[in-house]
C-alpha cells in the first residue's frame, strides 16, 4: 500500500508545513475522509508504493518524532517531503497539478511562464514526470526523439 504524505494547504510557509504521514489502499478516498473532518484544506503531495508499508511509515514516524504536533501529523518543509520522494525514486510520485504547464503570464521578453508540476517548489523533468508525477522521471529515448517517461509514456521532444 501506498505510504502518503497529505498536507493542510493553507499555509503559505512551505518550509512549516503540517503533514500527515500515513497508509492507505485507497489514497484518494482516504483524502476525502480526511477532508470531512478537517476545518484545513487538505491536499495530497505524494505518495511512496512501498512493499512493507507499515515498515516504511514507521521509520517516517521515527526519523521526524521531533516534529511531530499530534499522532500522524507533522510539522516538516517540503524539502523533507521532496527528499524522501526522491529517496525512494521509481517506488515514488508527486501530485501533480491538474493545471501543470498552463501559461501564467509572459516576461518582458515575451518567454511564457508556467505552472509547474508540483504546487510546493520546482522539480526537474528528469526527476518526476511532469503528466504522472513518477519518481523515475522522463529519460532520453533515441527511438521517440526526445525525452520520454516509462510509466506513462509521455513524450517531450522540446525539454
Amino acid at each position: 500500500m501506498p505510504v502518503y504524505f497529505i498536507s493542510e494547504n493553507e499555509n503559505g510557509d512551505y518550509d512549516n508545513l503540517r503533514i500527515k504521514i500515513g497508509i492507505s489502499g485507497d489514497v484518494p478516498k482516504r483524502l476525502k475522509q480526511l477532508r470531512t473532518g478537517s476545518p484545513y484544506k487538505l491536499k495530497l503531495m505524494g505518495w511512496i508504493q512501498a512493499e512493507n508499508d507499515r515498515k516504511l511509515e514507521k521509520e517516517l514516524h521515527d526519523k521526524y518524532k521531533d516534529f511531530n504536533t499530534h499522532l500522524e501529523w507533522f510539522e516538516l518543509g517540503v524539502e523533507d517531503i521532496l527528499e524522501e520522494l526522491k529517496l525512494h525514486s521509481t517506488d515514488s510520485y508527486i501530485s501533480v497539478n491538474d493545471n501543470a504547464f498552463e501559461v501564467t503570464s509572459y516576461d518582458r521578453k515575451g518567454v511564457p511562464e508556467f505552472v509547474g508540476a508540483w504546487q510546493w517548489t520546482e522539480v526537474e523533468f528528469d526527476e518526476f514526470c511532469p503528466s504522472c508525477g513518477w519518481g523515475g522521471g522522463l529519460d532520453y529515448n533515441e527511438n521517440y526523439g526526445g525525452e520520454r517517461c516509462l510509466n506513462c509514456g509521455l513524450v517531450a521532444n522540446n525539454l
